[in-house]
């Protein structure tokens, strides 16, 4: 989706800049900053107070719930 901003020159020069050093364009930083801000996605369909236990837990990308089991 295409969309137009009017910003402050001296900010947009500014932006463009960092963007350049970071090797991404000015667009990727700004996605990046607004995905960053915005919070994660949330399933619809889902009561307000389950929604609100995303992100409750961090757990590291190699977990494996199946061996981390209690035995009943």
């Amino acid at each position: 989706m295409a969309v137009t901003f009017n910003l402050n020159d001296d900010l947009v020069r500014r932006a463009k800049t960092l963007a350049q050093r970071q090797g991404r364009t000015l667009a990727v930083l700004v996605e990046e900053y607004l995905r960053e801000v915005a919070g994660p996605d949330q399933p619809a369909g889902l009561s307000p107070l389950v929604q609100g236990l995303f992100g409750v837990l961090a757990l590291p990308a190699d977990f494996d719930y199946k061996t981390q089991r209690i035995a009943a």
